[in-house]
């Protein structure tokens, strides 16, 4: 009947659903909070929120497309990441729902109405006979040991019940809403807004690089993303309105509500070329300011505005005007194309060989390097520095790209100088260098004079009838066919250099005659070029060409293997920078994060609930006397059964002994 009464109760406690079990269960909140650990430190190992270009030359196109699929490279952006953060928010609610008024009842809640037997059934009891009891003392007595009282008069005598720590139970509510918090902070801080509008097809990620004008409006971003972290690049005297922020496998453009000019950017740098401190002086306007606000920022000094904070992060060019010398490399005539551009500017060119684009890229104004021993003991100093280089791209029409690094000034190696140009089909390659010698003046004029001599076919037939008359008995068919091999030879050199000959060999001469007819054209092929270079020494009035400076000689083998080198370098076309006016340009990071104050909160509100689960102990104590046996139980209980408990409670006992005597 008892049972029968009890289920048929409307006050009985109906039990949670399953679903509802689940949801807040211990199992699943210690599941999400070890998902967001790992994310974290995948997070903090894994650079986010780089170009994709550059976690292909890191991890391979295979690796990087299962990261990407896995949203590694944005883990805080995770579809998945924000799913957890969601349902660790549910279910942490769901517990403190549902276990959160139990709590807070049972800070209240003294237990004075329990029987006898459940107090003497407690962790820690003693029962014996006073010599009276007198509430008001027994009451006293807990009072003087800290605890609050709560007197219950029972059937057959009195219960005085104690309570100490009663905040200890709000460590456990602070520390489930806590989480709550954080979430709901980490939320805001997400980019949920932009998967909704992805998903529905309102956003799309820009993936070219193409002017801000040409941007569709399915890339931009307005107000409505209330959190974010990007960056923009801006010129000195220069201003913006828009940052990029980096997007799945592109970018999208975010406006905001005021315009950042760069007035000046500082840079100093160490003794090696590392740099030291750079700084930007910054005007920020908007519709809501009566004055712009103007402030110099630097590394870890930030501006503040609103909910936005502006970071010092980078520094680079800022379309440094150039000016280039183009050479064509097989042109019988030394006159480069004067070329007048700045970084980031893509030119066309038109060549005999092909159209090409030339997308300019970047400029150093300093190339610090460890300097070699010789010049350690000269100069006493550890790093040289190479001065001025541009890096760019040259593209034919096909899209196939080289990559170009070209020093503006000559460079010391083995006591000799030469002018360093590099080269390389990918970024995941080191360049390779050409270094073509400096002549006397240390320029380059003298290398293209003899190269557009080696490439003219008019100017080398006559230099070398000059150099090789015709000799009595040879005929005239003879002697034109010797001149023409001549020439013959020095096409396939500047074509494939010296092993297009060895090839051409291997493809027209029989077996047992290449050895011997290869050994001759590479003489033949040395004879025409040294007359070549006669003649270029004669043209600069070298005097004494009998007898040639070891200068003149070292020079001449030098360019002879880049000479040889050059069908290896790319399209045939030099870039020389013949001058230069740098700008330069500040790169700022640009933050929004309204969940970060809600972050910062939840971690407070953390920090005090460990201390109360942690440093408070709830202790209850119940004095309970029988007006039938005349006896005394004493009761008590800690939520943290530690060493001292023991002696806690003894402490207690001795104190109610002492005003409550045992009876002899």
């Amino acid at each position: 009947m008892a049972d029968l009464s009890s289920n048929s109760s409307p006050s009985r406690k109906k039990n949670p659903g399953v679903f509802i079990q689940f949801l807040g269960s211990m199992n699943l909140a210690v599941t999400l909070l070890m998902m967001l650990a790992i994310a974290s430190v995948i997070g903090t190992v894994l650079q986010q929120n780089q170009a994709f270009q550059d976690y292909i030359i890191k991890f391979g196109p295979f690796w990087t497309q299962v990261f990407n699929q896995l949203g590694l490279f944005h883990v805080y952006g995770a579809a998945w990441f924000i799913l957890v953060l969601l349902f660790l928010l549910v279910s942490t609610a769901v517990c403190v729902s549902r276990n959160g008024p139990s709590f807070i009842k049972d800070m209240k809640q003294y237990s004075e109405t329990l029987s006898l037997n459940a107090y003497k059934h407690q962790p820690h009891n003693l029962t014996y006979t006073p010599e009276h009891f007198d509430t008001e003392t027994a009451e006293a007595v807990l009072k003087e040991q800290g605890f609050k009282t709560k007197i219950h008069q029972r059937d057959d005598g009195v219960t005085v019940a104690g309570l100490k720590g009663r905040w200890n139970r709000l460590g456990y509510i602070f520390t489930h809403v806590s989480i709550i918090i954080i979430c709901i902070g980490a939320l805001f801080d997400s980019n949920l807004m932009l998967k909704y509008r992805e998903l529905t097809g309102q956003l799309a990620p820009e993936t070219r690089s193409v002017p801000l004008s040409q941007i569709p409006q399915k890339s931009w971003v307005g107000p409505e993303n209330f959190s974010f972290r990007g960056t923009v690049n801006i010129a000195e005297g220069q201003k913006s309105d828009v940052l990029f922020l980096p997007y799945e496998r592109g970018f999208l453009v975010q406006k905001l509500p005021f315009t950042l000019e760069v007035k000046d950017f500082r840079i100093e740098y160490y003794d090696t070329g590392m740099p030291k401190s750079f700084e930007s002086d910054l005007i920020l306007t908007a519709p809501d300011l009566d004055e712009p606000i103007e402030k110099t920022i630097a590394v870890n000094h930030p501006l503040f505005y609103k909910n936005y904070a502006i970071y010092q992060s980078s520094f680079g060019d800022g379309g440094s005007l150039l000016k280039l010398e183009v050479h064509p490399l097989l042109a019988p005539e030394n006159k480069p194309l004067i070329l007048d551009t700045a970084v980031d500017k893509v030119e066309p060119l038109k060549t005999p060989i092909g159209t090409f684009r030339v997308e300019l890229n970047d400029f150093k104004m300093f190339n610090i390097v460890p300097a070699t021993e010789e010049e350690k003991a000269k100069t006493g100093k550890k790093m040289h520095n190479n001065g001025p280089s541009i890096i760019f791209k040259v593209r034919n029409d096909q899209g196939k790209a080289w990559e170009y690094e070209n020093y503006m000034q000559p460079s010391l190696q083995d006591d000799r100088w030469f002018f360093m140009t590099g080269m390389r089909t990918s970024q995941a390659e080191p360049f390779r260098y050409l270094f073509i010698p400096a002549d006397e003046k240390r320029g380059k004029e003298r290398f293209f004079n003899f190269l557009a001599l080696i490439n003219n076919k008019t100017e080398t037939t006559k230099v070398l009838e000059n150099a090789f008359p015709k000799l009595d008995g040879i005929d005239e068919r003879t002697y034109e066919l010797q001149i023409r091999l001549l020439n013959q030879l020095m096409v396939l050199f500047r074509q494939k250099g010296f092993s297009g000959i060895t090839q051409f060999v291997q493809q027209n001469v029989p077996e047992k005659d290449r050895e011997k007819v290869e050994e001759y054209y590479i003489n033949q092929t040395s004879i025409a070029l040294q007359t070549l270079y006669l003649s270029i020494l004669e043209k600069e009035d070298v005097k004494e060409l009998a007898d040639i400076s070891d200068f003149n000689k070292q020079w001449f083998e030098d360019a002879i293997t880049v000479i040889n080198s050059l069908p290896s370098y790319g399209p045939p076309l030099f870039f020389d920078l013949a001058s230069f006016k740098q700008i330069e340009s500040t790169g700022l990071q640009i933050t929004k994060s309204p969940g970060k104050d809600i972050v910062y909160f939840g971690s407070a509100l953390l920090i005090i609930g460990v201390f109360f689960l942690f440093y408070v102990r709830q202790k209850r104590i119940w004095l309970v006397y029988s007006e039938t046996d005349k006896k005394l139980t004493i009761a008590g209980k800690d939520t943290k059964e530690l060493p001292e408990v023991a002696k806690e409670f003894e402490h207690v006992v001795q104190a109610v002994q002492s005003k409550l005597q045992v009876k002899s």
